[in-house]
């Protein structure tokens, strides 16, 4: 039961991280392509891109907890 629930959150968490990704990505290629490129909305983007890879990180961690040790 307990590993089913951490395979849902950790399968939900990685999908938001992967989106923040994506999100970044194209906020990315909106900030260097716009007429205004600024180093704000482009280090906003790269921040939001790392962010997304870090939660996502963190979703595969989670995902790797040993529940072994749980009675049946």
């Amino acid at each position: 039961m307990l590993s089913n629930i951490i395979r849902l959150v950790s399968g939900c968490v990685t999908f938001l991280g992967s989106f923040l990704i994506v999100w970044g990505a194209v906020a990315l290629g909106i900030a260097i392509r716009g007429p205004e490129a600024g180093g704000s909305q482009i280090a906003s983007a790269i921040s939001t891109i790392a962010g997304g890879a870090i939660v996502v990180a963190a979703a595969v961690y989670f995902g790797m907890i040993d529940t072994s040790w749980l009675p049946a």
